[in-house]
């Protein structure tokens, strides 16, 4: 009598279709990861033309910012002690790089100038002012609104302080309460916050211009 191989077994047979059924199923279910990342919503770079800090360098950071958003996941506010983290949604890089990197663009158009450095830098080129940020809350909540807020300080080549620290917050409402608005909102926010930056070094310039 011949031998049944173990797939010719009609059993075995049902059990293995199910299980590809099953496998197929589940990978049908997996949503794509959505990346995001922060955008310059800056100054018009053609009105003035002149720079607030003429030929000084600028240096940004660093920057610190809290251990729950130091992620790849966008977190969101559900409720004051509840937070929501997705794994289809995702920062596109570092949140800490992109926020200096569209920080440094927002100043570079505000103060139509390209002299601006993202910590770290060579140690025996040190920036004439250095910004140093610590970002406390940088959300958005399940309502669609988006919030920064920070403390930073500012700092001469040689370590003086020039600014003692402030403590800034802003809110931004966005249009839509999925991420990318919600991203987009953020984005709003650090706009301000660079405005307002620019605004400080363009005044500290003014009182405590390079030798």
């Amino acid at each position: 009598m011949k031998q049944q191989t173990v797939l010719q077994h009609p059993g075995l047979r049902l059990a293995v279709l199910l299980v590809l059924v099953l496998l197929t199923a589940g990978c049908a279910r997996t949503a794509p990861v959505a990346y995001y990342q922060l955008s310059a919503i800056a100054a018009d770079r053609d009105a003035g033309g002149v720079s607030g800090v003429d030929d000084a360098v600028i240096g940004l950071g660093p920057l610190r910012l809290p251990e729950l958003l130091d992620r790849p996941q966008i977190v969101l506010r559900q409720d004051a002690n509840r937070l929501l983290l997705s794994d289809g949604h995702r920062w596109a890089e570092p949140l800490a790089e992109n926020f200096l990197r569209v920080l440094r663009e927002n100043l570079s158009a505000h103060l139509h100038t390209e002299r601006l450095l993202l910590h770290p830098w060579p140690l025996k080129a040190p920036p004439d002012y250095q910004v140093i940020i610590d970002v406390l809350r940088f959300e958005g909540d399940i309502s669609g609104a988006a919030c920064l807020e920070a403390v930073w300080l500012v700092r001469n080549g040689e370590g003086t302080l020039l600014m003692p620290r402030q403590r800034d917050s802003y809110e931004a409402a966005a249009s839509g309460s999925g991420r990318a608005e919600i991203v987009a909102a953020l984005s709003e926010t650090l706009a301000r916050f660079s405005g307002d930056i620019a605004r400080q070094l363009t005044l500290l310039h003014a009182s405590h211009p390079l030798e």
